[in-house]
């Protein structure tokens, strides 16, 4: 599915000049970024840890290696389990970290649901609670049903890359 409008699709749309149209378009994305970094979750809030990036033949894979990136995904979910917003932040996993992203990222009432990694306890004392579910490791673990909208968000987010960036 298509989520963005070309340049000169929007030129042809509005009958404006292309730099008309670039111009209005990169406003446009603007003023949603800056909604959406303003928008914080709260309720019953799924949270994981993730890393982004390329795979080096010989290299060293997962938490180790040096070409990925980590950043942290949390879905806010309705009562009903269905997500209702996604907040991706790029950062290390560290205490100190992640109290900032809960900082910016969470409000009260909020009840952070993760998989028990030691830095999302940072978020005790800060008014939001910490429901830590122990699910060891590999495929299991993302088939915990505590953690389906944050798996399903990570799922649609890696293969939504992979298509874009297939070699």
């Amino acid at each position: 599915a298509k989520n963005n409008v070309s340049a000169l699709e929007l030129k042809r749309q509005l009958g404006v000049s292309y730099p008309t149209a670039w111009l209005v378009k990169h406003k446009l994305m603007e003023v949603m970024r800056v909604r959406e970094e303003a928008r914080q979750l709260t309720g019953r809030v799924e949270i994981d840890d993730a890393y982004l990036g390329g795979e080096v033949r010989g290299g060293k894979a997962g938490r180790g290696s040096p070409n990925k990136v980590p950043f942290v995904a949390a879905v806010q979910t309705s009562e009903s389990g269905q997500p209702v917003y996604l907040c991706l932040s790029q950062r290390p996993f560290t205490k100190t970290s992640l109290l900032a992203f809960a900082e910016r990222s969470l409000a009260a009432p909020a009840t952070l649901v993760s998989d028990g990694l030691g830095c999302f306890t940072a978020v005790q004392g800060t008014g939001i609670l910490h429901d830590p579910h122990l699910t060891g490791g590999g495929a299991a673990s993302a088939k915990h049903p505590a953690f389906l909208a944050v798996n399903t968000a990570l799922g649609n987010l890696k293969t939504s890359l992979a298509g874009t960036y297939h070699a």
